[in-house]
């Protein structure tokens, strides 16, 4: 197998606001620019920065790779000097192959034309016959679901057609490198589905898919390999299931500071650490356990002032930032006993009713007076849960509201 795509030591920079201020300051700069005597587009000039900084990596033919990363890492700038739309400061970019990127809803389509023209038109762009086109077409309407809306100018189609469309047309049309970017956010629970089973057979019909998303489900069944990005640099380059701990291992720093500093209540207590695992021998503050198997959750905690009527719960939160599991002390009628002293709070789930995936935790201990409960300490610290046993089939795309489930649950109490 040859190399579908080839990064070599790619820079990038972009302006922070604008260039020139007016015609007058234009017309010197190009001309300084022409003769030589210019700011170099090699270096970084004032208002300047790196979108991507010495981004270095292949990519084999038939294989499929995810880009991770937060908002403003550098991924979409990436896809788009892959198709061309942007040029690297520095470095070089090969693309072997006929590459079909969906990287902006409505990228590739002309407005005034017609779905059914547009099709033809992004056909005829990846070089393909109107025969070859039109042996896809019905495949390709099928699947968009817009056949009443086929002979109506795109310019009028919603975001969510948009999308529909231009997916359809990208893994139809047969390109042999497929470059998909969040753009599938937009469209509805079910369509995200079909796109995604999509997506995989393509892969497996050993074409070349590079992925940008933050879907981290998508991400490991789709991609056994995932790089990671931050900032405009190359973090991480490897398989799915470490980059993405390492992923979630930056959300989490962030997301801990976030916490740490605006921690609200009577702080008459804190949480300081959470651990999991399937079992007491195993728990970790990077926990694992399967699929419907047993998990012991344990949550430390330091007293600082009695806390009379103590409520424990705990929240199991997705890549998605999807409440997955809630449990609390509350839902079992519990009394607890007072907390004076340091310790610790466990909670035991028989069979923990997840998908495979990476999970991490809110927790909180509150305080009951009366009918309401005052919050003492909430936390998203920085342990993890990893579900194992994945089912490649099993696609967990839900609706974020339905998702809130109870399951019974033991637990115990121990203070110093």
């Amino acid at each position: 197998m040859g190399t579908a795509l080839e990064v070599n030591h790619v820079w990038k920079k972009f302006n922070r606001g604008e260039f020139n201020n007016s015609l007058r300051d234009a017309i010197p700069a190009m001309l300084k620019r022409l003769v030589g005597l210019g700011p170099s587009r090699t270096e970084l000039q004032k208002n300047e920065f790196w979108a991507l900084k010495d981004v270095n990596f292949k990519v084999e033919e038939g294989e499929s790779v995810a880009l991770i990363g937060h908002n403003g890492a550098g991924k979409s700038t990436l896809l788009k000097i892959f198709s061309k739309i942007l040029k690297p400061n520095r470095g070089s970019i090969k693309v072997n192959g006929r590459m079909r990127a969906l990287i902006e809803i409505g990228s590739g389509f002309h407005g005034d034309l017609t779905g059914r023209e547009n099709i033809f038109l992004n056909g005829s762009i990846l070089g393909m016959s109107r025969q070859e086109i039109q042996s896809k077409f019905d495949a390709i309407v099928d699947f968009a679901g817009i056949e009443e809306f086929l002979d109506m100018p795109v310019k009028r189609y919603s975001s969510g057609m948009y999308a529909r469309l231009g997916f359809a047309v990208a893994a139809h049309l047969d390109p042999e490198i497929l470059i998909v970017d969040e753009v599938l956010a937009v469209g509805d629970t079910a369509f995200q589905r079909k796109c995604l089973g999509k997506m995989n057979e393509v892969a497996h019909e050993g074409r070349t898919v590079v992925f940008v998303s933050h879907n981290m489900t998508a991400v490991r069944n789709l991609c056994p390999r995932a790089i990671l990005f931050d900032h405009g640099e190359m973090l991480d380059d490897g398989p799915t299931f470490s980059i993405v701990n390492k992923y979630y291992s930056l959300i989490r720093k962030t997301q801990h500071q976030l916490v740490d500093s605006c921690r609200s209540g009577a702080q008459k207590a804190r949480i300081i650490n959470v651990l999991t695992g399937s079992s007491e021998d195993t728990l970790s503050i990077n926990g694992y356990c399967d699929c419907y198997g047993p998990l012991q959750i344990r949550i430390y905690f330091e007293v600082y002032e009695p806390v009379e009527n103590p409520v424990f719960s705990f929240t199991i939160i997705d890549g998605q930032e999807i409440h997955m599991l809630a449990c609390a002390t509350r839902n079992i009628n519990v009394q607890l006993p007072p907390l004076t002293k340091n310790g610790y709070m466990d909670f035991f789930i028989d069979h923990l009713p997840l998908n495979a995936g990476l999970y991490i935790f809110g927790t909180a201990i509150l305080e009951k007076t009366g009918n309401t409960e005052n919050r003492i300490d909430h936390f998203v610290g920085d342990s993890s849960l990893t579900v194992m046993n994945v089912d490649f089939d099993n696609w967990l795309i839900r609706d974020k509201y339905s998702l809130r489930c109870f399951t019974p649950f033991k637990y115990n109490l121990v203070q110093e």
